[in-house]
């Protein structure tokens, strides 16, 4: 049963195998009788084990030359059959034992050097080959195992021909390989063993949506699964970002979701989009789509990890988490490669702590220019990127006029109008057009004002955009980080407060240089239910407007009464005259 083939140790490069035999290949006819067959592989050698289709097939994958895909030929075993996996085809149901069968050589040889002897292959190289896989044997490093006959012998597969008369015209290895198929099956079904047991698993797959609710999946592997994170196998990848996976957590059979399926969008990444060839018009791949999936495949694919399910999408049925690799954070790694973007939605699912590590992956790929950032640069400011100044008014809940360091304040053109970088505050309203003041618009501008009017600040200038200003009017904009000696980031104190919020960016916008923390002081009041994040029915702050002269000579006496009364200077007519 232990097979020893000295040919199998020969290396293969499956692509110049290709090219080879299609440059050997003079002529091809119809003629069944005069055909001349293209070898895909050739009779032995070695390959990776990309993943596994099922009990009986493999995709193995080959060395890609320089600047190229690695080439991939589907492998299936000579002479034997596995039950067929679930598919729409059959209902999303196994063959008794599919599962199990598929599962053990999954577990046994994915990511790994198989060695290969072929015994039949078709005419392209887009045809299936048929033959032999070797791996060492556990207990004999010497040895190697024949995989068609050790999963023969533990039930997983059968012989094509039970019981039959071995071929005489058959070669001595052929003949052999047979009677050890003959020999392992009798031993299975002796032993009650994978198909031949009472009771062989049968596997309903479930998709959600369909058959479960993806936010039940969730709040279940938050409550039942150990460390609150669930233990699937990434199926499919989509692409860098997407995957299709499936449950295998045991502690989640009593919850009625093993073999749970699902699409899985990675937390905190964005990859190019893979193209789709079926569709019409075909709609082609994104820039460096087919490297992201080519660099996760080749570290996700069909590999059973613990995955951190944080919530869903808009639609419900596709479920964000982070993947946890034994060998460190796949996330980052696409980011440092230039593989991927970091998606502002999706992380602001995940934990504070661990965004750092992705926002100082993509620094280093922007400042490296690689992949989608190739043509990243840095953004231009028109002035300083950090100067210090004087506040001299707040105009909104996020905007302030300062006088920088050293300039005469003779004329409104000395200002530098700045705006808080990531931050939206709740806009004032409109008297001209009717339009109300948004919840908490009033307080967020009054506690800015507090916190910087007439004081000394340092502003750290992030990025610039035009702002319309009219029909066919627009103004450049500075947006940045403000600080003063008792807070460092005005805008964190506003959100941590609830007066504002963080702006929703594009994944390829820039941001204020302490995003992250700008999110999590947001979560915190979300949790808190502050301000803006409160449940509870907004009421709005009387304002007694004594403009009109009757109104005022009625409240004069009133105020003349009181003596001195605080207040605020909202606006300046001119140099004797207030608002």
């Amino acid at each position: 049963t232990s097979v020893q083939n000295p040919r199998i140790h020969e290396q293969f490069h499956l692509q110049s195998c290709v090219i080879s035999a299609l440059q050997n290949a003079t002529s091809i006819t119809l003629n069944k009788d005069n055909i001349k067959m293209i070898s895909i592989l050739p009779a032995t050698g070695s390959a990776k084990v990309k993943s596994v289709l099922s009990g009986d097939t493999v995709v193995l994958l080959g060395r890609a030359a320089e600047g190229g895909k690695a080439p991939e030929v589907t492998f299936t075993f000579e002479r034997v059959t596995a039950p067929r996996m679930a598919s729409k085809a059959n209902n999303n149901v196994d063959d008794p034992e599919a599962f199990p069968s598929r599962e053990w050589l999954r577990n046994l040889c994915v990511g790994k050097t198989v060695f290969f002897e072929t015994r039949k292959q078709g005419a392209t190289a887009g045809d299936r080959v048929y033959g032999l896989l070797f791996m060492p044997d556990p207990s004999d490093k010497t040895k190697q195992w024949n995989l068609s006959v050790e999963s023969v012998r533990r039930g997983f597969c059968i012989p094509k021909v039970l019981g039959g008369d071995v071929d005489t015209d058959a070669a001595d290895e052929s003949a052999g390989y047979e009677s050890a198929l003959q020999v392992a099956y009798k031993e299975a079904v002796s032993n009650r063993a994978g198909v031949h047991s009472d009771k062989p698993l049968v596997r309903k797959l479930m998709n959600a949506g369909d058959e479960f609710e993806a936010m039940t999946l969730v709040n279940k592997s938050k409550r039942v699964c150990t460390g609150g994170t669930v233990k699937c196998v990434i199926e499919y990848v989509f692409d860098g970002s997407r995957f299709r996976c499936l449950v295998t957590d045991p502690e989640l059979e009593s919850q009625g979701l093993i073999y749970g399926s699902f699409t899985l969008i990675l937390a905190g990444v964005s990859c190019p989009r893979v193209g789709n060839p079926r569709l019409n018009p075909p709609t082609p791949s994104e820039p460096f789509a087919e490297a992201a999936r080519d660099f996760v495949e080749l570290r996700l694919l069909q590999r059973e990890l613990e995955v951190t399910l944080h919530g869903c999408d808009k639609s419900g049925v596709c479920l964000v988490g982070t993947v946890h690799h034994p060998r460190g954070n796949i996330s980052a790694e696409i980011l440092k490669n230039g593989l991927g973007r970091i998606s502002d939605w999706t992380v602001r699912m995940m934990s504070p702590g661990e965004v750092p590590p992705l926002r100082i992956a993509e620094n280093a790929a922007k400042r490296a220019t690689l992949g989608v950032f190739e043509s990243y640069k840095p953004p231009v400011l028109t002035g300083a990127s950090e100067f210090m100044g004087t506040v001299i008014e707040v105009t909104s809940g996020d905007t302030l006029m300062i006088l920088p360091n050293g300039e005469t304040y003779d004329a409104e053109s000395k200002l530098k109008k700045i705006s808080l970088a990531s931050l939206r505050a709740p806009r004032a309203g409109n008297e001209r057009t009717g339009k109300p003041d948004e919840p908490f618009s009033a307080e967020c501008k009054e506690r800015l004002r507090a916190m910087t009017i007439g004081k000394s600040v340092k502003v750290n200038v992030n990025y610039e955009r035009e702002i319309p200003m009219g029909p066919n009017a627009t103004e450049k904009r500075q947006f940045g980080t403000i600080s003063t000696k008792q807070k460092a980031d005005i805008g964190e104190v506003l959100i941590s407060e609830g007066l504002a919020t963080t702006q929703r960016h594009r994944d390829d916008d820039e941001k204020s240089a302490r995003y992250d923390e700008l999110v999590a002081a947001e979560s915190v009041a979300t949790a808190a239910k502050k301000g803006v994040h409160s449940t509870s029915e907004y009421k709005k702050k009387t304002v007694n407007d004594l403009t009109d002269p009757k109104k005022a000579k009625t409240y004069a006496g009133t105020l003349q009464r009181a003596g001195n009364t605080k207040a605020i200077v909202d606006y300046v007519f001119n140099g004797s005259r207030f608002k």
